[in-house]
């Protein structure tokens, strides 16, 4: 339906049709209406009493005239109904618009879906897929606020000081992103327009590390054999029997400033050392995977410490930045950083939106399957690898750049994610 005229668009139509020689055409060309419409307002104005040699053109000339019909049910009351349920909460958000017709019905507004579509459409809303966001409980809020706090005065010469570095889980005969196939309407069993979905795609993990000044080292991590497993265990013990000594003595003087008492003698027998797991005993999970032992043993130490002393010659205030993952957090871990001097920096927890290294994760997604998944993991090792090398330091630069406008954000938002990633 062709949008009405407003009434200034019809006094310019009676003004020009009165007062000047121009043809029902050029004025039609002039306020972008029809040839009849344009003689339709004229002579509606004519017969609402306008005369030629009347200069004043009142609005009751040209006013739009009554409609007859049923009254719009398009008004501003049920609008706003609609509109404020719609935004109620998440909830309100998923509700269909037969929904929303039923909910009204009970107030006493009869309203179809389509209406109720066409109102939301108008407003500009329309379903789509909903933002996708890790989940913070007040705590994760409070301790995002608290590290931004603390970090909020750090210029980007600070953060070009730190190693970003992070694994990521790619999934075998998968291609990241949504994509569409040009068919008819009878092709959608043609094998070309076919995508197979595949029971058991194994996955493997991948691991980087990049700078502001360049890209640092890469794993992908491969299935550990029987061999390494017992290779792993006559280390973990050689190590046992190395730290043995240093955590029992710390844990001798820890109990004795804690029995001492000027009062009195606490009650109960002594203590008695045992070294297991609560007292610092090395060990590996039964689950397997990556854990403490298999990043120290192919990334850590082989890895990302000689990288963060390469770093050290030109920025001698390098950090490695690192998350709370397991096989980060372990407390040996902390003693291989310290005995290397190295700095770590952790980082807050579920708070992908601040580390710029997560970014990187989709693109090299999409580069590797842009020509299709991978369909073996020595295809896809050696894809992410090529993929990473090509990673041009630019947008990795502009990824670090963003930190202190995603910081200003999350401090304004009180430790919060909804805003939008990104140069803001």
């Amino acid at each position: 339906m062709p949008k009405q005229p407003d009434i200034a668009t019809r006094a310019t139509v009676v003004a020009l049709k009165a007062y000047t020689s121009k043809s029902s055409h050029e004025i039609a060309t002039i306020t972008n209406l029809s040839i009849s419409a344009v003689n339709k307002i004229y002579a509606r104005a004519i017969e609402r009493g306008f005369e030629v040699n009347h200069n004043n053109i009142q609005d009751a000339f040209v006013q739009d005239a009554q409609r007859t019909g049923r009254p719009t049910k398009q008004d501003q009351p049920t609008t706003t109904t609609i509109l404020s349920k719609v935004r109620l909460d998440r909830y309100g958000r998923e509700k269909s618009c037969a929904d929303l017709a039923g909910e009204l019905s009970k107030e006493g507004i009869i309203i179809s879906a389509a209406t109720i579509w066409r109102i939301l459409k108008n407003a500009g809303l329309r379903k789509t897929k909903p933002t996708r966001k890790p989940g913070l409980t007040k705590k994760m809020k409070a301790d995002r606020l608290a590290w931004c706090l603390e970090h909020q005065a750090w210029t980007l010469d600070d953060w070009k000081n730190v190693i970003w570095s992070d694994e990521t889980s790619v999934i075998l005969l998968h291609r990241r992103g949504s994509y569409r196939v040009w068919r008819s309407k009878d092709e959608a069993f043609v094998r070309s327009c076919i995508r197979e979905r595949w029971k058991g795609a194994c996955e493997f993990m991948f691991w980087g590390c990049f700078t502001y000044d360049k890209k640092g080292p890469y794993h992908c991590w491969k299935p550990e054999t029987a061999q390494e497993k017992r290779e792993s265990e006559q280390e973990i013990e050689q190590l046992n029997c190395e730290i043995e000594p240093i955590l029992k003595a710390d844990w001798e003087l820890e109990t004795q400033m804690r029995r001492v008492n000027l009062r009195r003698q606490p009650a109960g027998k002594r203590p008695i050392w045992k070294f297991n797991q609560k007292t610092g005993k090395l060990g590996r999970g039964r689950k397997g995977g990556i854990d403490w032992y298999r990043y120290q043993k192919l990334i850590l130490i082989p890895k990302l410490l000689p990288f963060a002393k390469e770093c050290a010659i030109q920025r001698p205030n390098t950090l490695v930045q690192e998350d709370k993952a397991p096989a980060h957090s372990h407390y040996i871990q902390q003693r291989v950083f310290d005995a290397a001097k190295v700095n770590r920096l952790i980082w807050c927890g579920n708070s992908p939106d601040l580390n710029p290294i997560e970014p990187a994760w989709p693109w090299l997604k999409r580069v590797t399957t842009k020509k299709g998944a991978p369909k073996s993991r020595q295809e896809a090792y050696i894809a992410w690898q090529a993929a990473w090398r090509e990673m041009p330091q630019e947008k990795i630069q502009r990824w670090i750049e963003r930190i202190p406008t995603h910081i200003k954000k999350i401090i304004e938002l009180d430790g919060g994610n909804e805003y939008k990633e990104g140069r803001l």
